[in-house]
């Protein structure tokens, strides 16, 4: 069942999708540093199951089944949008409605998948160590999730004030080693971090 706060953040993302899908993928790339270098080191490891959760235009599942193919994909997606929009582009992949925090990840599939990617989602989701605690949950036994989002832009404190009215808030490192992350860096002047957590 979805709350209020959900409800209404769903609202506000459908809002803000409706007009900048469409040049979103060409936008971005200019200030969401580090996605390629995950997906890269996703690449280098064995697993035939990902669902990345927030998946947006499906930029990240199409860069990941090209290079890996005979692979499963799935996505989680709050916006419906993004969900429609990210369906058309990745035909393959099983994209599903709902919110990090709550939905039965290994129901996307139908069975837990071995990685889960959040890349640039976790910082727009109203509990973020809800969505975290989730994730892992429905991993397989083995399983990893990354994630690759805003850092603390602790030598530039007003990229947080900007990035707060599109409600977005960085991540601080002590919520994601609350929540189990096994390793944790950061991009250049603390502009992104990368986290890892084991199942």
């Amino acid at each position: 069942m979805t709350s209020d706060a959900q409800a209404s953040h769903r609202a506000f993302l459908d809002r803000y999708y409706r007009l900048t899908h469409r040049v979103y993928d060409v936008s971005r790339k200019y200030y969401l540093f580090g996605r390629d270098g995950v997906l890269d080191r996703l690449l280098a490891s064995e697993w035939t199951t990902l669902v990345e959760v927030g998946p947006g235009t499906g930029r990240n599942l199409a860069r990941l089944h090209r290079r890996r193919p005979d692979a499963t994909f799935g996505g989680l997606e709050a916006s419906e949008i993004m969900r429609a929009h990210a369906t058309r582009r990745c035909g393959w992949a099983r994209i599903s409605p709902g919110f990090a925090e709550d939905t039965d990840i290994k129901a996307i599939l139908g069975t837990p998948p071995e990685r889960i990617l959040m890349s640039y989602a976790l910082s727009m989701f109203t509990d973020k160590g809800r969505a975290i605690d989730n994730a892992r949950r429905h991993l397989a036994p083995g399983g990893e999730l990354w994630v690759v989002d805003f850092a603390d832009f602790s030598v530039f404190p007003p990229m947080r004030r900007f990035l707060s009215a599109f409600h977005v808030q960085a991540i601080p490192d002590e919520l994601l080693r609350r929540h189990g992350a096994g390793h944790v860096e950061h991009g250049p002047l603390r502009y992104y971090v990368v986290a890892r957590f084991p199942a």
